[in-house]
């Protein structure tokens, strides 16, 4: 059963529950309604502000918008977050999902997405979660490096991101946002003028590559995006990012968590750029420690050389300690630095020039 309240972020809150009548009988739900409804409409306010439906073609706007969700503080969400279709039909534990760090999710999905500001408010009371529901619609014709990884390695996934209209977030009882949704469910009525974009061929299992200009592809998930060229701990991380994936690429714990989802995850995590391991890093090293990862292809623990499995711990330590202490160099310098630019790339329609193993 579901109680349904709609809105835009010009209505007032008040005026909306009056006319909708969502103070007579409420669903049970995880928190108040008036709170819910705050967080609602600061949330289509903030991502309508920094990321406004001005054509999903526009380049200056997707820059401006991956500069502002960069350094927003305010959207609350949780510090792990799930991602994927909606898939309305599965409860949500048996839905395939994909999980994230919150800031990872923040700085490199939720760009990909414009927003109109029109949103509307679902009290799921089979599942008891409050569901944010936002007019959004896919940037399609950005250069390649601009996506975390070919979005277009599944023609059924394509067409999922270029369909979608509607961006959904689950909110927990702490007010945080916990999942994420795409779905075509919602209305066309706003997109305007779309081409849909018949993209390059995807190699096979080529999650990263050099195009050819010699540029490392996706950019979006190299550290040089997310720190300042003069970091002073940047050459150190990369490199124990490079020992630590080559380990982890060793034991063959990059094949299983990769976009393809060879193993039939339902919960997905994905290792195989460099924000993707950072923002995993510390659920890495536990289930290495714990002796749960790497895993068979049964999905059982793998029985690996123990030499091994300590050089993937500490080469995964060390990586975690060079992360943090490159973060921290960050966040001390004042201002707060913006994402790092884009330098000029080939076109999203060329397709990678040469794959990069690391």
């Amino acid at each position: 059963m579901r109680r349904i309240l709609t809105s835009s972020v010009f209505a007032a809150a008040a005026l909306a529950a009056s006319v909708l009548g969502w103070s007579a009988a409420p669903a049970k739900a995880a928190l108040p309604e008036e709170q819910l409804q705050q967080i609602a409409a600061k949330l289509a306010e903030e991502l309508s502000r920094s990321c406004p439906h001005t054509g999903t073609m526009d380049a200056a706007s997707f820059q401006s918008c991956v500069t502002k969700l960069s350094q927003s503080t305010t959207i609350p969400f949780a510090s792990m977050v799930l991602w994927g279709g909606d898939q309305p039909h599965l409860r949500i534990k048996k839905r395939h999902l994909t999980r994230f760090a919150g800031d990872v999710f923040r700085q490199t999905y939720l760009p990909l997405v414009t927003f109109t500001g029109k949103y509307m408010i679902e009290r799921d009371t089979t599942e008891n979660v409050d569901i944010i529901r936002l007019e959004a619609y896919f940037r399609n014709n950005l250069p390649a490096g601009d996506y975390p990884y070919p979005f277009w390695h599944s023609a059924a996934k394509w067409d999922a991101y270029e369909t979608m209209n509607q961006m959904s977030f689950y909110v927990d009882d702490k007010g945080r946002i916990t999942i994420i949704t795409r779905a075509n469910k919602g209305s066309d009525d706003a997109r305007g003028q779309y081409t849909r974009i018949t993209p390059p061929a995807h190699v096979k299992d080529q999650w990263f590559w050099t195009d050819a200009s010699g540029q490392q592809q996706p950019r979006v998930m190299l550290f040089s995006t997310r720190y300042q060229p003069n970091n002073p701990r940047l050459a150190r991380l990369e490199d124990t990012y490079k020992t630590f994936a080559n380990n982890m690429r060793e034991a063959s714990c990059i094949s299983c968590h990769a976009p393809n989802n060879s193993p039939g995850a339902a919960r997905l995590i994905l290792l195989q750029t460099p924000l993707h391991a950072a923002g995993e890093i510390n659920n890495v090293i536990k289930a290495v420690q714990g002796g749960s990862m790497p895993e068979n292809e049964m999905g059982l623990p793998a029985d690996i050389d123990p030499k091994l499995r300590e050089a993937i711990l500490s080469s995964a330590i060390a990586f975690r300690d060079e992360l943090a202490a490159a973060t921290a160099w960050e966040t001390s310098r004042q201002p707060r630095p913006t994402v790092q630019p884009r330098p000029p790339q080939q076109n999203r329609t060329e397709a990678p020039a040469t794959s990069t193993t690391r």
